[in-house]
């Protein structure tokens, strides 16, 4: 396991070290006054941490958690800080949700005010409202006082016609932030991920149909890698893979619902100690923790698709915030995840109305699995149609997000990254339509395009074996920045140069932390050493206690050569063996999954009693 650093990375600092002051005064005539030194702060962003304990991920009764500050009613909150050429300064608030019922038709005057050098005190922010759910945001240009040593206060009260009183804990600032110009040389980062995404799907990856225009054009100016794998077919697992570099059995998230432990480094956690933004919109994993985000958005009103279209809406608004910062913002669209039902006119898309009595309606398709009711080539490809409709739906919204990258002018500036969790069986193998605990390449291949203006050359492609656990390594060594020594992938683009030469690299992979696999040498070879098949939405998933695929002569692995080829399985098993010896853990500790995540992974099909 990696260990969290206990202080900050060393930053390329560009603003004098501020001091900070914090005064809460109450009712009553009580006040706390503290000084400290902060933190030293980047190039670009100050942030404006708290005196007292950490800043806390806090919600706001809706679909946003941010890293804030607690504080009374009345309080105000002060800091001083060096205010930098065409500064900026940014904060949210939100009130404590178990305390509006009670707070209920108060009249509160929230102010940002800012004292000068010379004595003054201006207020450049102000607003009168009434205690509700959701984050309002405050900005201020600070540009009149480049150069000197400010004040900034933040302050609320609330009355009603019976008088003032004091409310502990009932609101929220997320941490205010101070940005300067957007330092040369610092590059922003985009992941987009989209679930359950097979990259043979994509127009871009060889597939006939006009299933992603805009993928295909950020493919257009970036690198594709036509054989990237999953170190598992899971979301959580998956993803928690890319953000840390580490295996599933290594970082500890092998099934949906587990908590990746505290401590583990993530990408996010590494860059927001760099003096990045970091933010966070996601349709699915979203009752995850996911350590290193300032902004976590998760959308949940409504279908697959409108919520994925509401967080693609919050990350384009949060990009135009992020115009004159440093930033790392990902996105992760469920789209293709089953029920397979993609809104108009991608629902007719590639099917046609009543081509088939079987629909994409994941219950329907779970429920002709488990009656062991066999499909006509004709439902499957109806099927199949509904979920390439899924594709184009989720094509459209990372059109409209690239766009808006590129209106904003920071295409030039920005290394977008574009991959899946996991790909989809669509009937391939035990008449399952869906992922986990799939150990084959329908399941286990994924999209990776990496795009970088002025650093990778744009339209290449290369047959460079690799892995999600990958991703993180490589997006720092494009930053210029180093990777921990505990990650267990590698840098694909070593000095942002393409390999010379493909060469040998295994792919491993791992489901339920039990079963395990390795892609090497044109073979695929799956180990069960239990033997038990493994659960599934439908029944039990069967995988032999030995499968061995020839993917060149076998691309679909319909043939297990294991009993031909004992040789390979001798060779390739002994691989498998020196990566769970070497990278993984035996002893994983069990761990319980609450009430409010059963409740969302037993919706996408997770859960079967």
């Amino acid at each position: 396991m990696i260990l969290a650093p206990g202080h900050p990375m060393n930053g390329l600092l560009a603003f004098r070290t501020a001091v900070l002051t914090l005064a809460v005064t109450l009712v009553g005539g009580w006040a706390c006054r503290q000084e400290v030194q902060p933190r030293l702060n980047g190039p670009a962003l100050v942030r404006l941490e708290p005196f007292t304990g950490r800043a806390e991920l806090l919600g706001d009764g809706v679909f946003t958690k941010r890293r804030a500050i607690r504080a009374h009613v009345p309080s105000t909150l002060s800091w001083r800080v060096r205010v930098p050429a065409r500064g900026r300064f940014e904060t949210h608030l939100s009130f404590a949700r178990q305390l509006i019922d009670e707070m209920a038709e108060l009249a509160c005057r929230v102010r940002v005010s800012v004292g000068g050098e010379d004595g003054s005190d201006t207020v450049v922010a102000e607003r009168r409202v009434e205690p509700h759910t959701g984050w309002d945001a405050y900005l201020a240009d600070l540009d009149e006082w480049r150069g000197q040593e400010v004040q900034l206060s933040l302050s609320v009260e609330c009355s009603r016609a019976a008088g003032k009183r004091t409310w502990s804990d009932a609101i929220r600032w997320s941490v205010p932030l101070v940005s300067g110009p957007h330092p040369r040389g610092v590059s922003n980062v985009l992941l987009v991920t989209v679930d359950t995404l097979r990259a043979d799907h994509l127009r871009a990856y060889g597939y006939p149909r006009e299933t992603s225009t805009n993928i295909d054009r950020l493919a257009g100016r970036g690198v594709l890698f036509r054989h990237a794998e999953t170190p598992q077919s899971a979301t959580w697992p998956a993803l928690a893979s890319l953000h840390t570099s580490l295996y599933p059995s290594a970082h500890g998230v092998v099934w949906n619902g587990h908590d990746l432990p505290q401590g583990v480094v993530t990408l996010a956690t590494l860059l927001h100690a760099r003096h990045y933004s970091t933010s966070a919109f996601l349709t699915n994993m979203k009752q995850a923790n996911h350590p290193g985000f300032a902004r976590l958005t998760v959308a949940g009103a409504g279908d697959q698709a409108q919520d994925d279209e509401a967080a693609t809406r919050a990350a384009i608004e949060q990009l135009r915030l992020e115009k004159d910062r440093p930033f790392f913002l990902w996105l992760h669209l469920i789209g293709p995840h089953a029920s397979y039902a993609p809104p108009p006119p991608w629902d007719t898309a590639f099917t046609s109305p009543g081509a088939s009595p079987v629909s994409g309606d994941l219950p329907e398709l779970v429920r002709i699995r488990d009656e062991g009711q066999a499909l006509s080539e004709a439902d499957v490809a109806h099927v199949v149609g509904l979920y390439d409709g899924e594709i184009g739906w989720v094509d459209t919204l990372v059109g409209q997000l690239l766009d808006e990258l590129s209106h904003l002018g920071l295409e030039e500036t920005t290394l977008v990254a574009f991959a899946s969790d996991h790909g989809e069986d669509l009937y391939e193998h035990n008449r399952y339509f869906f992922h986990s605990p799939s150990m084959y390449g329908s399941s286990l291949r994924v999209p990776l395009i990496l795009a970088y203006p002025g650093v990778l050359p744009g339209g290449t492609s290369t047959d460079a074996p690799a892995s999600l656990v990958d991703l993180a390594p490589t997006i720092l060594g494009l930053l210029d920045l180093p990777s921990p020594s505990g990650f267990q992938g590698r840098d694909l683009l070593p000095g942002g140069a393409l390999p010379a030469a493909p060469g040998r690299r295994p792919l491993f992979s791992e489901t339920n932390g039990r079963i395990y696999g390795v892609h090497s040498d044109g073979w695929r070879l799956i180990l069960n050493p239990e033997g038990r098949p493994p659960g599934a939405p439908g029944g039990a998933y069967p995988i032999q206690e030995v499968e061995l695929y020839e993917l060149e002569k076998d691309p679909r692995e319909q043939r297990n050569l294991a009993a031909d080829h004992p040789d390979i399985v001798q060779k390739l098993t002994a691989e498998i063996d020196a990566w769970r010896k070497g990278e993984l853990r035996e002893d994983l500790p069990s761990q319980e999954i609450d009430p409010k995540t059963l409740e969302e992974l037993r919706a996408l099909g997770y859960v079967f009693e």
